[in-house]
């Protein structure tokens, strides 16, 4: 390694110590080299480009582009990286980066812009608003959407450590706060000389817990920007977690006599247990302690769903009556991770004491009415189990009479039992169940927000199974883009894990151009289109007869062909099913089952039809907007 590296590749060395593979984007005339004038147009993507160990993905749009890197970065459990240009670039994918702030999900979003030459000048260029200072409008814009920001134009390169660091100081606050981070970086900063010092200090991992010093230090992320003086103590990947300081000590000796004193407790896994990497820790617990636990809609597949000790999904009153009945009688909650968005939450109709309950965040530990802001989910849940080592013992509640142990440990879940269908037209309760059962153990399961993920909820998924899904933030078409990222980061760790997308015909076709890249980058997912002649899930919520509803139907079995053009040489298939009888026939032939191609199955349903947790939900919204 040389003393000092080009800026641009720099960058790149980085992303590839973060595990970075994939790198979505579009590219633009900002991603030029040292001057953009014509004839000298370097692409600063050369440097992406020229690497053996990293690849350009190359979107149809930069909205497409941040759902994708989206999806990647969940099946990862680490960063993703999306590249835009300045200004028309940058704010089309906003949308998504939005997304990945309110989910938590470590994205990377780096902005080629204008020289700095250009920038002081105030040069009327393309791409800005022709108005005085516009070069900081769009990372002014993108502030409120990102933890930490790095604009390298606003640091002048004094030292060689002076762009490194503050790019590092971003990467790492993204890497530690799974969340979004903006680095806008000039065109001719990228052929810039710097030291290459940096790249031998190890970068942090969401899963690994950062210094208790900097857990407070990361409390008021929205906006924070990167200087040139900025520094973060590392986290290293040989040190996965430092030592608990005092007051973590105290919150594991508190939690610790809790679960001592408690006659019927659970744990309750969210999202954000997944973020930070504490499934597997959550699930030491269970094991050893004999815990009941249960998921949220965002937690979902966290866990094993098979488990004994698995008691169903928990979202409030839109549970199912076992489920809520359980949780709500617990007499200790250990909330692992919480995100209390309304369809996570059954419109917020979490009933359970406040008393009893133990939140586990990234950014605070809460014990009852108490908060203790400088612990980590990471730093705290580790150090549970052998605190509870002198309380171990089995905490699954006695056997009702007349109940066999196994029987009482299922009464508040549901059976993976088929129904039969109801008449010739495939309906949801019917739908899901019976694909939960054509799941492999290991598939990358995807919905949008509406039907497919309402009709998941209640249904086990298999045990290495990986469901995402974009519960809090709902943008319609993230699913599509998520299904590329997801599909690449699956071919990546080649265990041949199938990818499997289910979307509804409206909000495919907010996005369907990313079945075009998947096309290119020859991955085979499985993509379930269901054609129910437009929003229901608007819908079941208002309008179930109003024309704002209503979309324009396309033919989708054109759309393969049409996107895949005369020169793709991925195969591809389309299918159409109109009846259970005809899709229970596809589900087990066994060329389907096989991931040799890109597969796009038209599920026709009724309209009108919902899932039961959708149209308890559509009432819970109803009746909450009566309240107000």
């Amino acid at each position: 390694m040389s003393e000092t590296i080009e800026f641009g590749q720099y960058v790149v060395e980085r992303l590839k110590q973060a595990g970075v593979k994939q790198c979505f984007g579009v590219p633009g005339d900002f991603n030029l080299g040292k001057e953009s004038t014509p004839g000298n147009l370097i692409l600063r993507l050369d440097f992406v480009e020229a690497d053996p160990d990293i690849e350009w993905v190359g979107n149809a749009n930069e909205l497409n582009a941040a759902y994708a890197a989206d999806g990647y970065a969940r099946v990862k459990g680490g960063l993703a990286v999306i590249v835009t240009t300045f200004g028309v670039g940058e704010l089309s994918a906003l949308c998504g980066i939005a997304g990945a702030l309110a989910e938590r999900v470590p994205v990377l979003h780096i902005v080629g812009a204008p020289s700095t030459k250009l920038q002081s000048s105030d040069s009327l260029l393309h791409h800005t608003l022709n108005l005085p200072g516009s070069f900081t409008t769009f990372s002014t814009m993108s502030a409120p959407l990102s933890c930490s920001q790095a604009l390298l134009n606003t640091i002048a390169p004094k030292t060689p450590t002076a762009w490194t660091e503050a790019f590092d100081k971003t990467l790492k606050d993204v890497l530690e706060q799974c969340r979004p981070g903006y680095v806008e970086i000039p065109t001719d900063a990228f052929h810039a000389k710097v030291s290459a010092e940096g790249l031998k200090e190890a970068l942090p991992h969401p899963h690994s817990a950062p210094p208790p010093e900097s857990v407070a230090a990361s409390l008021p992320t929205a906006g924070s920007q990167a200087t040139a003086t900025s520094t973060l103590a590392a986290a290293t990947s040989a040190a996965p977690r430092a030592p608990s300081d005092d007051v973590t000590a105290h919150v594991v000796q508190d939690i610790a006599e809790r679960f001592k004193n408690a006659k019927k407790p659970v744990i309750l896994v969210d999202a954000c247990a997944g973020r930070f990497g504490m499934a597997g820790e959550v699930r030491k617990l269970v094991e050893t302690c004999g815990i009941r636990f249960f998921e949220t809609p965002m937690g979902k597949s966290l866990l094993d769903e098979h488990h004994p000790l698995f008691g169903g999904c928990y979202a409030g009153a839109n549970s199912l009556p076992p489920v809520r009945e359980e949780v709500e009688s617990a007499d200790f909650v250990l909330y692992v991770g919480a995100l209390k968005s309304d369809f996570n939450s059954g419109s917020f109709s979490v009933n359970i004491d406040p008393k009893i309950t133990i939140e586990l965040h990234s950014f605070t530990t809460n014990i009852g009415y108490a908060a203790y802001p400088t612990t980590d989910i990471r730093h705290v849940l580790p150090d549970l189990l052998p605190a509870f080592q002198d309380v171990i013992q089995s905490r699954a509640a006695s056997p009702a009479e007349g109940e066999s142990a196994d029987q009482k440990i299922r009464a508040g879940r549901v059976e993976s039992i088929v129904p039969e269908p109801k008449g010739s037209e495939i309906k949801h309760e019917w739908l899901w169940p019976r694909v939960g059962k054509w799941f492999a153990d290991t598939d990358i399961i995807i919905t949008e927000t509406g039907t497919s993920s309402f009709g998941l909820t209640n249904v086990l998924l298999p045990s290495h199974s990986t469901y995402i899904a974009q519960i809090l933030w709902g943008a319609i078409g993230w699913s599509v883009g998520a299904c590329l990222g997801a599909a690449m980061a699956a071919r990546e760790d080649k265990k041949d894990r199938r990818t499997v997308l289910f979307v509804g015909d409206g909000s495919l076709q907010l996005t369907l151009q990313e079945i075009g890249t998947m096309l290119r980058r020859d991955v085979h997912p499985y993509l379930f289109v269901l054609n129910n002649d437009g929003y229901e899930i608007e819908r079941q919520i208002h309008g179930e007869t109003a024309k704002y509803n209503d979309i324009q139907l396309y033919d989708h079995q054109l759309l393969l062909p049409f996107l895949a053009g005369k020169s793709c040489k991925t195969a591809y298939q389309s299918y159409v099913v109109k009846t259970p009888e005809e899709l229970n026939n596809l589900l087990e032939d066994k060329e389907f089952n096989v991931p040799d191609r890109l597969r796009l199955i038209e599920v026709y349903m009724p309209r009108g039809d919902a899932p039961e947790g959708l149209i308890r939900q559509a009432k819970l919204t109803a009746e909450a907007n009566a309240r107000i």
